[in-house]
């Protein structure tokens, strides 16, 4: 960096740091960014209410299950269904997403973030295939 006829030099694990936090925060941005496309699209969406897709989920290190998503709500609401299993989301439009895994369980709040193997995820809850977007 020159600053005034100055070289300051960084340390190489310095920079290294600083280019994976710039990283971190486009590939955040990205998410942020792409989710709120997703929920847009879905939100204005005009037909049937109730938008369903194949797909397969897991929770945290579990074999891939096949799963469904249904959204009554598209872009508000949306629940994925599989085995037993029954996970629920809401989001209120201000960028907070709630999920609730099983019912009478507590809601709590989570942020979406893809994976190496393209799955999106929502803590510890993962889903590829299709997702629908109507």
């Amino acid at each position: 960096m020159r600053l005034n006829g100055v070289t300051i030099a960084w340390p190489h694990g310095e920079k290294e740091a600083f280019r994976q936090r710039a990283a971190e925060s486009v590939s955040v941005f990205r998410i942020q960014l792409w989710t709120a496309a997703l929920l847009l699209m879905g939100s204005s969406a005009v037909g049937s209410s109730a938008a369903a897709a194949s797909m397969r989920c897991r929770i945290a290190q579990q074999a891939w299950s096949p799963c469904r998503m249904v959204a009554s709500s598209p872009g508000e609401r949306w629940v994925l269904t599989w085995n037993q299993q029954r996970v629920e989301f809401v989001h209120d439009g201000s960028g907070q997403m709630m999920m609730r895994v099983g019912e009478g369980e507590d809601w709590r709040e989570v942020q979406p973030f893809w994976t190496a193997d393209h799955s999106l995820c929502w803590g510890s809850v993962c889903a590829m295939g299709d997702v629908p977007l109507e």
